[in-house]
């Protein structure tokens, strides 16, 4: 079942986890190594028109049964709700949200896998600006010594953020994590 399962993920072009070799897979050329003191990723995306409920939503939605790869996983929050905190409604501060992203790595290290990452999500509304959502998305390995990520931080935002169906009006790096490959 696990194998049809796979080979389903795979025919469909999901790839399950960037594995350090040729990076075909285009969210896999993001690699970082260690800017959070371990391997991470930090982005942010901007939604014109879409208010802070929709944005959460649009991403509960998304990841609620694993997501695009099956392999999310929505974690309680600290005030008990599953998922996304209830709306703050603080400043521009609304929701925060957390999840697990496990990746099947292959084992060349004394961890040979899997690999668990926790993804958090930050959205607010911005306050320069009428009608516009920023959601910030940070994805951190969660192994310690992980000075190199082949890729997957940056993959395991991209691909959960690929597949909600809003379209966000920009996408950015916030910081220097996961850096674009240079040509």
């Amino acid at each position: 079942m696990m194998k049809a399962f796979c080979l389903v993920l795979l025919a469909s072009g999901v790839a399950m986890a960037c594995n350090g070799g040729p990076p075909t897979d285009p969210d896999c050329q993001n690699h970082d190594l260690g800017s959070c003191g371990t391997a991470c990723c930090k982005m942010l995306f901007t939604y014109k028109n879409n208010t802070p409920t929709q944005v959460k939503a649009a991403i509960f939605a998304t990841l609620a049964n694993g997501g695009p790869d099956g392999r999310y996983a929505w974690q309680t929050t600290s005030d008990g709700t599953f998922g996304f905190s209830a709306d703050y409604n603080y400043e521009q501060f609304h929701y925060l949200g957390q999840a697990y992203h496990t990746s099947p790595m292959p084992g060349k290290y004394v961890t040979s896998g899997p690999y668990r990452d926790t993804v958090n999500f930050m959205i607010f509304s911005d306050p320069m600006a009428a009608n516009v959502t920023t959601l910030r998305v940070f994805s951190l390995s969660d192994i310690n010594g992980a000075l190199g990520d082949n890729g997957m931080n940056y993959k395991n935002i991209m691909l959960a953020m690929k597949a909600v169906p809003l379209q966000a009006s920009s996408t950015k790096h916030e910081d220097n994590s996961c850096p674009a490959p240079k040509n």
